[in-house]
């Protein structure tokens, strides 16, 4: 299977890209960052099956900077780790020294199970859904 099972069901992927118009090659990727997407807009508490799935809330992380920038630091990686099974040796950095206005950057870089690297970025804003990109090194 090159996908999740969540694409699987549904025959699409997060943005309702049709699985099979995506290159096999490219759909774990995919995959990948949708499932990313859904677990870093998710706040933890809000499934009762699964409490600690998705990330505090950002808004009160705002509230305790600069402390609040390493607890969701740390609670990126955790939660990547426990629920993104197809990566392990998670790291994720801030991007930027400095807090920009109201957004937040990280780099997420970890290895593929079946091997390989990935490095996404993804940006956090107290007024947007966080999102997550395959990271690009700046020019």
């Amino acid at each position: 299977m090159k996908q999740g099972l969540f694409e699987s069901l549904t025959g699409a992927f997060l943005d309702g890209t049709p699985i099979d118009s995506v290159p096999e090659s490219r759909r774990p990727m995919v995959s990948i960052i949708d499932h990313l997407s859904r677990l870093f807009n998710t706040r933890s508490g809000c499934l009762s099956h699964l409490p600690d799935y998705g990330l505090p809330d950002i808004s009160e992380l705002y509230r305790r900077m600069p402390d609040g920038l390493d607890e969701l630091q740390q609670a990126i990686r955790t939660s990547v780790e426990k629920y993104e099974p197809r990566l392990k040796n998670v790291k994720v950095v801030p991007r930027d020294s400095e807090i920009k206005g109201s957004q937040l950057v990280f780099i997420l870089s970890a290895e593929l199970k079946s091997g390989g690297q990935v490095k996404f970025q993804t940006t956090f804003s107290t007024h947007e859904p966080s999102t997550i990109i395959p990271w690009k090194k700046p020019q």
